[in-house]
C-alpha cells in the first residue's frame, strides 16, 4: 500500500513538473501570438487592405451634396436714362445634389493596388518567418547558456579542488610551487569563466524576454524535433523558388511596376465622365422666386500640354520597371545562392554534430585516465590541467554546436518559405489576412 502511495504522488510531482515546463512549440506558440513586431506587421497588413477598397472607389460614383446662400446688395443702380434705380438686395439659397462617374479610368491602379495587396502577405509571412526564427534562436541560446554555466560551474569545482589537492601535496614536497602555481592560475581563468557564462545567461534570458515576451522558466531539451525538411539540395532549391517571401515579393514588385507603367499612359488618354445634379433654388432674380434645375452632364478633357509633367512621369516609371526587373533577377539569384548556402550549412552542422560529441567522449576517457595516472604519480599538474582545459573546450564547443545544428533546421525552413505557424503545426490559432477583406466585403460594394 505504502509503494502505492508512494508512486502516486511521484507520479504527481511528474504531472505538476511537466505541466510547468516549456517546449520550444510552446515558446513559438506563444511568440506567433503575442510578438510585437508580429502584431504591428499584421495592422500594416490590415492598412494596405484598405488602399485596395479605395483604389476600387473609382470605379463607383461618387454622390455629393451642397447647401449654399448668399447676400447680395446692388447699390448705385441706374436706368439706360440716365435716372437713378433705387438699391436692391437679394438672398439667394440653393441645395443640390450631384452624381458623378467617371468612366474608363484607374483599372491599372487597381490592379495595381491588388498587387500591393499580395506583397503586403508576403512581406507579412517573411516577417512572421523572422520572427519565429529569433524565437528558436532565443530558445536554444538559453539552452546553450544553461549548459555552459553547468559545464563551467563543474570545471570551476574541478579547479577549486584541484588547488587544494596541490596545497596539500607541495606542502608534503611531493610537487614544486611552479605546479600549485599552475593549479591556481587555472583556478582563476575557471572563474573568469564561469562569470562569463552568468552573464551570457542574463542577456540571452533578457533577449527571451523581448521576443517572446516573458521569462523563460524550466526550458525543455529539444529532442526529435519532426521537421519536415527537403530531402536534398534539388527539392530545397525547388521549394526556395516556389515560395521563398523575398522571392515572391520581387516578383509582384515587378508585376505592379508594369500596371504602374501603364497607369502613366493614362494621363495622356482623354478621360471621360458623366455628371447628374438635382437642385433647388431660392430668390433666383427679382422675377423668379423659386426654381427646381436638373442638369445632366457628360464630359471628355483631352490633355494637350502640360509643361512636360506627363512625359516625364511616363519615363519615371518606365525607369522604376527596368529598376524591378533587374530587382527580380538578383532575387533569384540570391535565393538560390542562399538556399545552397543553408542547404550546405544544415549538412556541415549534422557532421559538426557527430564529431564535437565524439571529440567530447574522447576528451572525458582522457582526462579520466590522466586522473587517475596524477594520483599515481605518472603525471604531473600541467598533464591534468591541459587534459582538464581540453575537455571543457570540447563541451562548450558541444553547446555550441547542438545550438547550430538546430538554428541550421530552422534556417532551412526559413529559406524554403515554410518556416510558419501553419506549416509547423502550433497550437494556435492561425491569422489570416484574407479574412479582414472578407469581413469587409460590403464595402466592396458601397
Amino acid at each position: 500500500m505504502k509503494k502505492i502511495i508512494l508512486l502516486s504522488f511521484i507520479l504527481f510531482l511528474s504531472f505538476i513538473s511537466n505541466s510547468y515546463s516549456e517546449d520550444l512549440f510552446k515558446t513559438l506558440t506563444s511568440t506567433y501570438l503575442d510578438n510585437k513586431e508580429l502584431n504591428s506587421q499584421r495592422e500594416k497588413t490590415k492598412a494596405v487592405d484598405e488602399t485596395l477598397i479605395q483604389s476600387y472607389s473609382i470605379f463607383k460614383p461618387s454622390i455629393s451634396g451642397s447647401y449654399s446662400q448668399n447676400d447680395i446688395l446692388n447699390e448705385g443702380q441706374r436706368a439706360p436714362d440716365g435716372s437713378s434705380l433705387s438699391d436692391s438686395n437679394f438672398q439667394t439659397e440653393k441645395k443640390s445634389i450631384k452624381i458623378e462617374q467617371k468612366i474608363l479610368q484607374g483599372i491599372p491602379k487597381s490592379l495595381a493596388a491588388r498587387t500591393n495587396v499580395n506583397i503586403a502577405r508576403q512581406e507579412l509571412k517573411a516577417v512572421e518567418q523572422n520572427v519565429l526564427l529569433k524565437a528558436v534562436d532565443a530558445y536554444a541560446s538559453i539552452l546553450a547558456a544553461e549548459k555552459k554555466l553547468k559545464i563551467t560551474e563543474d570545471n570551476l569545482n574541478l579547479s577549486d579542488k584541484q588547488v587544494e589537492l596541490d596545497k596539500s601535496r607541495y606542502e608534503r614536497g611531493a610537487i614544486k610551487l611552479s605546479d600549485l602555481a599552475q593549479s591556481e592560475s587555472s583556478l582563476a581563468g575557471a572563474q573568469a569563466k564561469f562569470i562569463r557564462a552568468q552573464n551570457d545567461l542574463l542577456v540571452n534570458e533578457q533577449n527571451f524576454i523581448n521576443i517572446v515576451g516573458y521569462k523563460p522558466d524550466e526550458l525543455n531539451k529539444i529532442n526529435n524535433l519532426n521537421l519536415k525538411l527537403p530531402q536534398n539540395i534539388d527539392e530545397a532549391l525547388k521549394l526556395a523558388s516556389e515560395n521563398n517571401p523575398d522571392l515572391l515579393i520581387a516578383e509582384l514588385k515587378l508585376k505592379k511596376s508594369d500596371y504602374l507603367l501603364k497607369d502613366a499612359l493614362e494621363v495622356f488618354a482623354p478621360k471621360a465622365s458623366v455628371s447628374f445634379e438635382v437642385s433647388e433654388n431660392s430668390d433666383v432674380s427679382s422675377t423668379i422666386n423659386e426654381r427646381d434645375q436638373s442638369q445632366f452632364e457628360a464630359k471628355v478633357e483631352i490633355p494637350i500640354y502640360s509643361g512636360g509633367k506627363n512625359y516625364s512621369f511616363y519615363n519615371e516609371k518606365r525607369a522604376l520597371k527596368t529598376s524591378s526587373e533587374l530587382d527580380f533577377q538578383d532575387a533569384k539569384n540570391t535565393t538560390k545562392k542562399n538556399a545552397t548556402n543553408i542547404w550546405s550549412e544544415y549538412q556541415l552542422k549534422k557532421s559538426e554534430l557527430a564529431l564535437a560529441n565524439s571529440q567530447v567522449k574522447a576528451a572525458e576517457i582522457a582526462y579520466e585516465g590522466i586522473v587517475q595516472e596524477y594520483e599515481s604519480g605518472a603525471r604531473d599538474t600541467l598533464d591534468v590541467l591541459s587534459s582538464r582545459s581540453l575537455l571543457l573546450e570540447a563541451s562548450l564547443n558541444l553547446a555550441d554546436v547542438e545550438k547550430e545544428e538546430i538554428l541550421s533546421r530552422f534556417k532551412l525552413l526559413q529559406v524554403t518559405g515554410n518556416l510558419t505557424a501553419s506549416y509547423l503545426g502550433l497550437e494556435a490559432k492561425i491569422n489570416n489576412p484574407e479574412d479582414y477583406l472578407k469581413k469587409n466585403w460590403i464595402r466592396h460594394i458601397f
